[in-house]
């Protein structure tokens, strides 16, 4: 599978591949909601953002469907195309809102690297 994480987060992936984003180190002392979503160069949300509970867990699991990374398009002149993310852990019981930092310091965006379509599929 087309689908790579490097050590600083950056997500490499092939257009209208699936694959599985594994996050780990929450906390396990509540039912967290977890939110992962993506933005382009304009900070413009693509798609809609996932979500999963932890229930107590420490890792969760976001599944990507073909559908869903087929939204991040590029151009027919371009090699790749950059996108970037995030990740929020929220506690449904108190409101509290907490973006991840994934590597680096509160600055650092994460990037996902979109290589175009090598074949159609299903």
């Amino acid at each position: 599978m087309a689908f790579t994480v490097d050590e600083n987060g950056n997500i490499s992936l092939i257009q209208g591949d699936s694959a599985t984003l594994v996050i780990d180190g929450i906390d396990t002392d509540k039912n967290y909601t977890v939110y992962f979503g993506i933005k382009d160069k304009n900070r413009e949300p693509i798609g809609s953002e996932l979500f999963v509970n932890s229930n107590n867990l420490s890792c969760v699991a976001f599944e990507l469907t073909a559908d869903f990374t087929n939204l991040l398009t590029v151009g027919k002149n371009e090699n790749a195309a950059i996108y970037y993310y995030g990740i929020k852990v929220c506690d449904p019981e108190t409101q509290k809102e907490d973006t991840l930092i994934i590597s680096g310091d509160i600055g650092t965006l994460n990037t996902i690297t979109v290589y175009p379509k090598k074949v159609e599929g299903i």
